[in-house]
């Protein structure tokens, strides 16, 4: 049974994956082979009794810990090897991550992966708070009822879609010969992205499985979605990873940290440094004359162009990092390769230079819309403080509430659904990021009404009140750029 809620309200890959890969072999012990053994090897482990404090102290990358289920892990071995990245795990060393764990894993695969990490338990871990309960119990009614797995027929249809898209494209710009039927493959071009996106979203957070023990290939899927919409799978899993742990936090997301163009708050005019990055995020002369103070006219335009970015930010990724796994990303450099191949070539198949440039930036701009439909669902929503920062609740509070207030849904009739690809419920999606996506729909009221008994605000609006929030969001935010001054804030700073 779900936890007791009234039914009223409206209608990572994996962020901590545990599993072994191949550059990780020799960094773990042997892997108990059945769930018994799991069991006796955890018990043979569990000989040291620490305080949540003891545990906060181990917070470095050589010597991190987490807690899961009030036993201790040491991951300090296991975080170059992450596949979701080192970032993911670094941000919550230290911590309590029983959460984003179970968030994003099958109980199955916790219980064969974890018990090798344990080294003791804690003494004095605070109980859950009824909120955190009520939404524990909700993920498992979900599971109960079998949201965390799809009907296969349902991808095939998604598949069947995006490809004849691209059959599409193929047709108009080979087989045609008017600009016109050039520009509309242009516009299904940038369509066919967008939707291939989703379904490379939905894999990689292994929504998309038909069962329990399902095996997404993450590698070599992801090389195949690169290789098809250009953006490399490695450089977004690691991106996202981080972002579903702790969104809309100003120092640590990295998907809200794009000075100098935009700044969603003034707390960004700090300077601050990004741990992400890993460098300080410097409010300079182009962003405080040029972009931030006008950053509400520039929004449009910028997300019409934004796809060209996100080729440099592949390109860098796979250029200067293997985040612990070569194999993977040298496999997505090869797809990212391919995609550089095809896709000048399919245009320079039009007749003229004119058609080629003007085919390139219509197919981008319509793929901006994902850009679009991706900023609406946080950009509006409240910026949670550096957890440095004394005195705040670290990211935001708990896994479910820092998720739910930096969430926003989008509102829209069923036959819409095919348009945002599952990102119209993003409240939902970031609590429990493994429900697939022909579930969506049926499981929001509940956490609309979970979250009124719980006095968390749940926002869902339509697609145009969402691009007019974002827009007010930017404009406020611009119009404080006009008004700040290097002089005010280092008078700020100034001691004594």
């Amino acid at each position: 049974m779900p936890p007791h809620i009234p039914l009223q309200g409206p209608e990572s890959d994996d962020v901590l994956v545990l599993q072994r890969s191949e550059s990780s072999e020799s960094a773990l012990p042997a892997e108990p082979e059945s769930p018994k053994q799991a069991a006796s090897l955890s018990r043979q482990r569990q000989n040291g009794q620490y305080t949540v404090e003891d545990i906060a102290r181990h917070n470095k990358k050589d010597d991190a810990w987490l807690i899961y289920n009030n036993q201790v892990l040491d991951v300090s071995k296991w975080v170059a090897h992450h596949p979701g990245g080192e970032q993911t795990i670094l941000r919550f060393a230290g911590m309590d991550a029983t959460d984003e764990l179970r968030a994003f894993h099958d109980d199955w695969v916790l219980d064969k992966k974890l018990p090798h990490l344990v080294i003791g338990t804690v003494v004095d871990a605070p109980a859950p708070s009824q909120l955190v309960q009520d939404f524990r119990e909700l993920g498992e009614h979900f599971d109960k009822l079998g949201y965390f797995h799809v009907s296969p027929w349902f991808y095939v249809q998604k598949i069947m879609f995006v490809m004849s898209l691209f059959a599409c494209v193929l047709w108009l710009v080979l087989k045609e010969e008017s600009v016109a039927a050039h520009m509309l493959g242009a516009v299904v071009l940038g369509i066919f992205w967008q939707q291939f996106a989703f379904v490379g979203h939905d894999c990689g957070h292994m929504s998309a499985r038909t069962h329990a023990r399902d095996h997404i290939d993450v590698k070599n899927l992801g090389a195949l979605v690169t290789f098809f919409n250009g953006i490399s799978v490695a450089w977004w899993k690691a991106t996202h990873n981080v972002h579903h742990a702790v969104p809309n936090t100003v120092d640590c997301d990295p998907d809200i940290a794009h000075l100098p163009v935009f700044a969603l708050h003034k707390k960004m005019f700090d300077s601050l440094f990004n741990k992400y990055h890993g460098r300080v995020m410097e409010f300079d002369w182009a962003a405080r004359n040029i972009f931030v103070p006008f950053q509400h006219f520039w929004y449009y335009p910028i997300m019409a162009f934004a796809r060209w970015n996100l080729y440099i930010q592949s390109v860098l990724f796979l250029s200067h990092s293997n985040d612990g796994h070569k194999g993977r990303n040298m496999l997505d450099l090869m797809a990212l390769l391919g995609y550089f191949c095809w896709m000048p070539t399919l245009a320079l198949q039009l007749p003229s230079w004119v058609e080629v440039v003007a085919f390139v930036l219509l197919s981008h701009a319509v793929a901006g819309l994902l850009n679009v439909q991706i900023t609406l669902s946080h950009f509006s929503q409240p910026i949670f403080d550096s957890p440095d920062k004394e005195g705040v609740a670290k990211y935001g509070g708990d896994f479910f509430s820092r998720n739910v207030i930096s969430s926003l849904d989008v509102a829209c009739p069923t036959y819409l659904d095919w348009f945002h690809g599952g990102l119209q419920f993003q409240t939902l999606h970031h609590c429990y990021p493994r429900i697939g996506r022909q579930h969506l729909r049926k499981t929001e009221p509940l956490i609309a009404s979970l979250c009124k008994k719980h006095s968390l605000p749940y926002s869902s609006k339509s697609f145009w009140d969402c691009n007019v929030e974002i827009v007010k969001t930017l404009k406020s935010a611009a119009l404080d750029a006009r008004k700040w001054s290097p002089l005010i804030y280092e008078s700020m700073c100034a001691q004594g």
